[in-house]
C-alpha cells in the first residue's frame, strides 16, 4: 500500500492533537496510526509491547491495551506475535532500546545482511517492507512500549530529520499512553466530568467558541467572590475593573477563535490586583473538539491565587512528564501564578538556577517558551488526572 499525501497531511500540530484524540477515545488509535503513517511516508505503523526477556510481543488484547496497527494485515500481525517476533533482528540487542529514544533500524542491524534473515525473507519482504524507525515510548525493566513505522526499500531509510520529528512527538505519546490507561480505570475523565473539574485545585472556566461561559467550577466562583476582582453572570466572566476587563475579554476571544479552527493562539497570562488580593489568570485555547475539557469547549480560563499553593500538582507533573522534583516544583509554582523571579526569591535560589530548571522542564513538555509551557500543562491531562485522583470514589466508577 503506497502512502498518501496532500490534504490528508496534518503536520506536527495536527499529529499532536490526534494523539490526544486517541488517548480520550481508544478506537481512534487506528485513525492516528493512519495519519502518522502518512506524515512519515510509510506503508505501516504499529503500536506494540515488547518483552525482551523472552522476545514475545503484545499486538492485541483487552480494551485497556494500547496495541494497534495500520497497514499490516491481521494475519501478519498474528504471525508476528506467534513466531516472527523472535526472529526480529532489530530487537536482538535490548541495550540499544532506551525509553524516550528513537531507534532507526539501519543502525540496529546492517542493511546489507538483512535480506539473508528469516525476519526479512518471511515477514518483511512479502509485505514490501524493508526500513523501520521506532520511538521507545516507555521502558520498564525488560518491557517496552513502542510506536513503529515501516516502509519499502525503494523509499529509502528514515532520515535524521524524520528521527527528529518523531523524537519531538515522544513526550506527547508518553502522556497520551498514560492517560489512555488512566481512562480505563477512571471513566470520570470522559467528556469533562464535572466531578473531576470540581476536584481540580484551581478555578476553571470553560468557554464556548464565542467566548461565552459554558461552566465554572466552585473554586472559580470562590476566588472571584473572595478577591472582588471578577464576577460571573449567567453567560459570561468579567473583571470588575474596566481596564482589566478589556484585557480579559480580548484574551478570551482570541482563545475562542482558535477553537473555531483559526490560527493557533498560544494564550496569555494576566495578573489582577485589588483590595481583596491578587489573582493570576491563564487564558488558553482548546482547539480540538475532543479536548479533555469537553466536546464544546473552545477555550479555558485557569484562575489561581498567587499567595496560595496548589497542593500535590508536582506529583502529577512528575508522573506525566518525567520532571525532576525541582523541575516539578517550579512548574507547580508557574501554574500557580508565580513568576520565575518570585519563585527564585521564595526558594532562595538564583535566577540562573531557576532559568536552567525551566529550560530543562520546557524541553520535556515539548515547548520552548514559558507561556507555552504553562499553557501546555494547564490544558494537558496531568491536572485532570490529579483531579480524578481526588474525586469521590462514586464519581470515578
Amino acid at each position: 500500500m503506497a502512502p498518501h499525501h496532500g490534504n490528508e497531511s496534518l503536520g506536527m500540530s495536527g499529529l499532536i492533537c490526534s494523539i490526544y484524540d486517541a488517548a480520550l477515545d481508544a478506537p481512534r488509535w487506528q485513525e492516528f496510526l493512519a495519519r502518522f503513517a502518512v506524515e512519515f511516508s510509510s506503508q505501516a505503523a504499529v503500536i506494540f509491547g515488547q518483552d525482551f526477556s523472552d522476545r514475545s510481543v503484545e499486538v492485541t488484547g483487552a480494551p485497556a491495551s494500547l496495541a494497534a496497527h495500520h497497514g499490516v494485515e491481521a494475519g501478519y500481525m498474528q504471525s508476528f506475535a506467534d513466531h516472527y517476533c523472535r526472529t526480529n533482528v532489530w530487537t536482538e540487542n535490548e541495550h540499544l532500546h532506551h525509553e524516550g529514544q528513537v531507534v532507526n533500524a539501519s543502525r540496529l542491524y546492517p542493511e546489507a545482511r538483512l535480506p539473508r534473515t528469516e525476519w526479512h525473507g518471511d515477514w518483511l519482504r512479502p509485505q514490501g517492507l524493508f526500513h523501520s524507525m521506532a520511538a521507545v515510548v516507555e521502558k520498564r525493566e525488560q518491557r517496552s512500549l513502542n510506536l513503529t513505522v515501516l516502509r519499502s526499500k525503494r523509499q529509502g531509510p528514515y532520515t535524521e530529520a524524520e528521527e527528529a520529528r518523531l523524537h519531538a512527538l515522544a513526550p506527547h505519546l508518553r502522556t497520551a499512553f498514560a492517560l489512555h490507561r488512566r481512562l480505563h480505570h477512571a471513566q470520570a475523565l470522559a467528556h469533562a466530568s464535572l466531578a473531576v473539574l470540581e476536584n481540580l485545585p484551581m478555578g476553571v472556566v470553560l468557554l464556548d467558541e464565542r467566548a461565552a461561559l459554558l461552566h465554572a467550577n466552585q473554586r472559580a466562583h470562590s476566588l472571584a467572590h473572595s478577591s472582588g476582582l471578577l464576577r460571573f453572570t449567567a453567560h459570561a466572566l468579567a473583571a470588575i475593573n474596566h481596564n482589566d476587563d478589556l484585557q480579559l475579554q480580548a484574551a478570551m476571544h482570541r482563545a475562542a477563535t482558535t477553537g473555531r479552527g483559526l490560527p493557533l493562539h498560544a494564550g496569555c497570562a494576566l495578573r489582577f490586583s485589588g483590595g481583596g488580593g491578587s489573582l493570576h489568570l491563564t487564558i488558553a485555547p482548546l482547539p480540538r473538539w475532543s479536548s479533555p475539557f469537553g466536546e464544546h469547549a473552545a477555550g479555558a480560563v485557569f484562575i489561581s491565587d498567587p499567595a496560595a499553593n496548589i497542593p500535590a500538582v508536582a506529583d502529577a507533573l512528575r508522573a506525566f512528564y518525567c520532571l525532576t522534583p525541582a523541575e516539578a516544583l517550579l512548574a507547580q509554582a508557574l501554574v500557580n501564578g508565580l513568576s520565575p523571579q518570585e519563585y527564585a526569591q521564595q526558594r532562595g535560589l538564583s535566577i540562573h538556577t531557576v532559568r536552567a530548571q525551566l529550560k530543562a522542564a520546557t524541553a520535556k513538555v515539548g515547548t520552548s517558551r514559558q507561556a507555552d509551557f504553562v499553557r501546555a500543562i494547564l490544558t494537558s491531562p496531568a491536572l485532570l488526572w490529579q483531579g480524578a485522583a481526588h474525586a469521590p470514589a462514586a464519581e470515578r466508577r
